[in-house]
């Protein structure tokens, strides 16, 4: 599944990062994710997306998987499995573009606070593919 674009200003700066992100196939970080932590997440589109200074980003969400989080689902309102950080970014010795990712479990309580933590970390190059450290790895 490769991300579709979405809010995107194109410039001089960013417009090889952007198409650099076209070309990942997000199929792999999303089954690792569900592998790892026994849950079928149900993920949408990934879109890659621009901030106001031209970073690219590419966002992904599961659907609600609060039914499938066995006695927490009693005390959840809603739980998503999504980025918590991420980017597409240059190395400036090698040149090589590299997308990185620090995939979360975010949650929301009943009483409306929310929360969440880390599940793993994802890099993709076109040198090394997909790369993961699982939480606790690191």
């Amino acid at each position: 599944m490769k991300a579709n674009l979405k809010d995107v200003t194109i410039n001089e700066r960013n417009e090889a990062l952007i198409k650099f992100a076209q070309t990942i196939d997000f199929t792999e970080l999303f089954n690792h994710i569900e592998g790892f932590i026994k849950i079928n997440c149900g993920f949408g589109q990934p879109e890659i997306t621009t901030g106001r200074n031209g970073d690219v980003y590419v966002e992904f969400t599961s659907v609600d998987i609060k039914d499938q989080t066995g006695p927490f689902a009693h005390i959840l309102r809603k739980c998503h499995i999504t980025y918590f950080s991420n980017g597409v970014c240059r190395n400036k010795e090698t040149q090589e573009i590299r997308y990185w990712t620090t995939v979360s479990i975010r949650y929301q309580h009943h009483d409306g606070g929310s929360n969440g933590m880390d599940i793993c970390y994802a890099q993709y190059s076109d040198s090394e593919g997909w790369t993961f450290k699982n939480a606790g790895q690191r």
